[in-house]
This record gives structure tokens, C-alpha cells and sequence, in this order.
């Protein structure tokens, strides 16, 4: 029995050599690996398991040596056809090495579709457009105008042009979409002319033939200074032509003639009076009982006549009447007059100029002669009530300083301030009056 046991422990331990070397005869490259520093193939794997060495054993030498494959399912179900469990396969992955997936090209991007194009056709040309009430620019000669800065949706599109109707019309602008607006404006008819608010050289009414006061005046001392009895208003108001009073002497000789508290004198025999300083100097040089012709604005129109000087009184019994300015509101506010020059529509090169009056609830304009070879004048009545917006231009003449009035029925005139040498002035104090008096 002995004998027997002895023979069985020797017959596996030759057979286990014998496995051994046939392991070591067909993967003659593992020895090689381990000391070269190789890693374990998929070929390598499947010849230890197929010569009989177990799973663990062949992780084991696998976790040594590293494996250069990676286990895919095709990969691992060859390795289970040799005999390989699947701890063995799970180890095979956790020391596979780590293989970076390229990443996938990004798609290109859509392109996004080009925002809305309005173009914009007019006649005449030279017309100034508005979307939503914003300035955004001008026709060309031939009205033509193409505007791409615009979100998509609806907007309110006006095209104006001075002494024409405006067009106004709603649209809808889609993205990638080019949308035109076309417009004829209509020529605006002028107006009558106006009363005569404020002119540059004073046109008087017919004078009358005799003084107001012809009654013989009482003898009065030799070289006695002539008296008008009234009263120059101690702050004019800014801008103003003429000379305001702030009232008359009762029963005095411009009393008589009737002048008023807030009238505006313009000139004494023709000669124009600027200040206080002037109406003095030229009442100066006439003595009491000689006659003087008086030119004032009443708040509507010009009066001219004729008034007989007296001697000044001991004591003057003029009461002063406050003169409102600008800023204050009333049926009596301050008359604020400026020299214009209004815009025919031809990019500035044809103006008619005059004098823009304002207050008693009126703009009044009185063109009183042409520029530039301008076709005519112009005069103008405008309710301070009507007028929907008056402030600088954003495009059209901006860099002359032009300004607009347009009126609720889309009426729109375009102006430039002056000052006495005809040079073009900012018309911040111009638009303040408007908004002070409105």
C-alpha cells in the first residue's frame, strides 16, 4: 500500500513538471516578458490557460507584467474559450490600459439667418426717417435709404420732410427678410400769411394822419424833455426784440395811444429799439409837445402811430406790472422772440429768414427774406397746443444745429437760430422757451 501511495505522488509531481515545461514551450516570450519588462498579450493570456495554468495564476502574472490589449467582448469570450473565469476577465480590464477616445468633431453651426433689411424709398429725396419715433437717417437724393440695425417686429416707420406731409405707417420685419416701405409725401399748402408778430425792419400800419393827444397842450418851459409815461419792464425777457413795459402812466400820452402793461416796443420814428437803454436815448432827443411815431407789438400784431409827447409829471403815477418770464404760465406770458432761418427742404440750401415770436400760446413765424437764392418766404401759426415735438435734429442739418416742430397732424418744419451777424446758433434757449411756454 505504501509502495502504491508513493508511486501516485510521484507520477503527479512529474506530471505537473511536465505541464510546466510545455506552458514554458509554447509561451517561451513570458520569462522574456517578465524580465524585458514586455506586457502580456491576448495571445500570451490564452497560451497559460490552455496549458493548464489556473485563472488566479494567470491574473496574478497579468498583474505583474501588464497586458498591452484591451478587453473587448470578442477579447474576453476568446479568453473564456480557454478556459479563462470571469474574475480573470474582470482583472484583464481593471489593468487594461487607458486608451483616450479622440473626441468626436463638433458639427459645424448653423448659420443663424441675417437680421431684418428695411429699405426705405421716398419722394422726394432728402427726406429725414424716423423708426419709432428715433431719428435713424436720411434719404438719398434719389430716396434711398437701407437700414439693418433693427430687431425683428413690428416698428413705426415716418418719413418727413419739411413743408410736406409726413408718412407714417406700421410694419413687420422678420429675421433674414428684406422689407421695403415706399412713400410719396404731399406738399404742404402755405398758410396765409400771418399776423405780423415780430418782423426784422418793422412795416408799419398806415399812420394815423394826427397825434393821438391833438388837444393844444398847456405852454411848457423851454427845452422841458419830452414824456411818454411808461414804464421799461426791470428784467427782459431773455431773447426778446423790443423793449416790454411793465405800464403805462393812466391818462398819459401812451396810455391814450394804447399801449399796455407787456407790450413791446420796437421802434421810435422808424429807428428800432433793442433795450431800455435805446428807448430812452431816442425819447431823449425830443422835447415835450413834439409828436413821435411809436411802433410796438401788442401780442398779435404791430401798431404804429403817431403820439404827442408831454412834460413829465411832478410825480409819476406809473404802476409797474410784473412781467412774467418765459417759465411762467398765463394768458399774459412773456413774448420771447429769436431770429430763425426755416428750411425749404433742400438740405439747407435754400432757407427763408425772419423772426420766430413766442407765448400767448402761439409760435409765430414771419419770414422776412430769402436766402441762398431761396424761392420766397414763409409765415406760420403754429398752436403751442398742436405741436407734438419740438427739439434738435439727430441727423438731418444736425451739424448746423437745426431743429424741428412737428406738429400732431405730422406736419414737421425745420429751423436754424441766428444771431445778428447771420451765424448759426445752438437752439437750446429757443427749444427751453417752447417747453417753458407750452
Amino acid at each position: 500500500m505504501c509502495s502504491h501511495s508513493g508511486d501516485n505522488r510521484f507520477l503527479k509531481t512529474l506530471a505537473l513538471l511536465l505541464a510546466l515545461t510545455a506552458v514554458f514551450a509554447f509561451a517561451p516570450s513570458l520569462g522574456n516578458a517578465q524580465k524585458s519588462g514586455r506586457k502580456l498579450s491576448v495571445d500570451d493570456i490564452v497560451n497559460l490557460l490552455t496549458g493548464d495554468v489556473k485563472s488566479d495564476e494567470v491574473a496574478q502574472e497579468a498583474q505583474k507584467a501588464g497586458i498591452s490589449f484591451q478587453v473587448t467582448p470578442a477579447v474576453a469570450q476568446r479568453i473564456r474559450d480557454a478556459g479563462g473565469t470571469d474574475d480573470l476577465i474582470q482583472t484583464l480590464r481593471s489593468i487594461a490600459p487607458h486608451v483616450t477616445t479622440p473626441p468626436a468633431p463638433s458639427p459645424h453651426p448653423a448659420p443663424s439667418a441675417s437680421p431684418p433689411t428695411l429699405l426705405i424709398e421716398s419722394n422726394p429725396g432728402q427726406s429725414q426717417v424716423y423708426i419709432d419715433d428715433t431719428p435713424v437717417g436720411t434719404t438719398s437724393q434719389q430716396g434711398r435709404l437701407k437700414i439693418v440695425q433693427l430687431t425683428p417686429g413690428k416698428h413705426t416707420v415716418r418719413i418727413s420732410l419739411s413743408g410736406y406731409q409726413d408718412s407714417e405707417q406700421t410694419i413687420t420685419v422678420e429675421q433674414g427678410r428684406v422689407t421695403t416701405v415706399a412713400a410719396t409725401l404731399q406738399r404742404v399748402e402755405t398758410p396765409p400769411p400771418a399776423p405780423e408778430p415780430n418782423p426784422v425792419s418793422p412795416s408799419p400800419e398806415p399812420v394815423n394822419p394826427e397825434p393821438v393827444n391833438p388837444a393844444p397842450e398847456p405852454p411848457v418851459a423851454v427845452n422841458q424833455p419830452g414824456y411818454l409815461g411808461i414804464l421799461p419792464a426791470t428784467q427782459q425777457p431773455e431773447g426778446a426784440r423790443g423793449v416790454v413795459i411793465s405800464g403805462t402812466q393812466p391818462g398819459g400820452p401812451a396810455s391814450q395811444a394804447g399801449l399796455k402793461a407787456y407790450d413791446t416796443i420796437l421802434a421810435v420814428n422808424g429807428q428800432q429799439t433793442s433795450n431800455p437803454q435805446d428807448l430812452r436815448a431816442a425819447l431823449a432827443t425830443h422835447q415835450a409837445g413834439e409828436v413821435v411815431q411809436i411802433t410796438w407789438y401788442n401780442g398779435t400784431r404791430n401798431i404804429t402811430r403817431q403820439i404827442r409827447l408831454t412834460a413829465p409829471p411832478t410825480q409819476a403815477q406809473i404802476t409797474p406790472q410784473p412781467v412774467p418770464p418765459p417759465s411762467l404760465k398765463g394768458p399774459r406770458k412773456g413774448l420771447v422772440t429769436f431770429t430763425v432761418a426755416h428750411d425749404h427742404g433742400q438740405s439747407g440750401k435754400d432757407y427763408c429768414a425772419g423772426i420766430m415770436a413766442i407765448g400767448n400760446g402761439m409760435i409765430y413765424y414771419k419770414g422776412a427774406r430769402s436766402t441762398n437764392g431761396g424761392a420766397g418766404v414763409h409765415n406760420y401759426e403754429i398752436r403751442l397746443d398742436s405741436i407734438k415735438e419740438a427739439r434738435r435734429n439727430a441727423v438731418y442739418l444736425v451739424a448746423i444745429g437745426a431743429f424741428h416742430i412737428r406738429t400732431k397732424r405730422g406736419t414737421n418744419y425745420n429751423f436754424v437760430v441766428l444771431n445778428a451777424q447771420g451765424q448759426y446758433q445752438p437752439p437750446d434757449q429757443l427749444l427751453d422757451a417752447i417747453d417753458n411756454a407750452r
